[in-house]
């Protein structure tokens, strides 16, 4: 039996305990179950935000550190990135920062509107590359 048959057939005998039930008892077995399902869609919509902006943060450290390197501005090291989602999951708006290998301070920042993922290597949006306060790059597409 699936996860999910086993699911109804419980709900169903705990709907069909509730019709026996007075009406003061059907409606807080009504609103206990209202309350955990938006309890349930919380946490999904929570656990989507940190999922996109993980994968963003991620892969903006990556592809931020190659654009800094075509501009001839290579990274001593990892970018260090942060990532902050809407909470509709429209935009992920991405801040990049680290030192180049001549000691300079170097930051990306962007927004996309594209989850990470859905294309494997570029992620498209509005970002700009800085050293020193100095703009050395601007893309719409990180990767690719």
């Amino acid at each position: 039996m699936t996860r999910h048959r086993t699911t109804a057939i419980t709900l169903a005998i705990v709907l069909l305990g509730a019709v026996a039930c007075s009406d003061d008892t059907q409606d807080s077995i009504e609103e206990d179950v209202e309350s955990a399902i938006t309890e349930v869609v919380d946490v999904v919509d929570e656990a989507s935000e940190d999922a996109v902006e993980v994968a963003a943060r991620n892969f903006a450290a990556v592809q931020a550190g190659q654009e800094f390197e075509s501009a001839g501005y290579p990274i001593d090291g990892e970018l260090t990135c942060e990532a902050d989602a809407t909470s509709d999951l429209t935009a992920v708006e991405i801040s990049c920062t680290g030192t180049t290998v001549d000691g300079g301070e170097a930051a990306m920042t962007g927004t996309s509107s594209e989850f990470p993922g859905v294309s494997f290597n570029e992620l498209d949006g509005d970002f700009v590359g800085t050293v020193d306060g100095t703009e050395v790059f601007t893309t719409e597409r990180l990767g690719g």
